[in-house]
């Protein structure tokens, strides 16, 4: 398989990150975006798995992967049998902001720091 060079994330997950860039916490889609990535590594690394991740759809924002430059190197430290660690970044992304839309659906926008904890 190849790896991508752009791509779009799912309309679910695009509209949790404007959610997260609505609270001021992020300067940009990018930096919410990047945040949905650690969330997702912290809370279900060894239990998601990016490799078989379908995104449900292309409707959101469309990023080049140059943005990710910064999370490629953590992808092949997690996922070393990798060679499209973009696509990797990507089913993280989406799948951080999908679990953090649900946090947000159960309880409301909860504090940033407490989807660190």
């Amino acid at each position: 398989m190849n790896d991508i060079t752009n791509f779009r994330l799912s309309k679910a997950a695009n509209d949790v990150a404007d959610k997260l860039v609505e609270t001021g916490k992020f300067d940009h889609g990018t930096s919410a975006v990047k945040f949905a990535f650690a969330y997702a590594v912290k809370n279900f690394y060894g239990t998601f798995d990016p490799a078989t991740y379908s995104v449900s759809d292309s409707n959101g924002s469309n990023y080049s992967v140059g943005s990710f430059d910064d999370l490629a190197p953590y992808v092949k430290v997690l996922y070393p049998d990798t060679d499209t660690p973009y696509v990797y970044v990507r089913a993280l992304i989406v799948f951080g902001l999908i679990e953090i839309g649900k946090v947000i659906d159960a309880g409301g926008m909860p504090k940033i720091y407490s989807l660190c904890e």
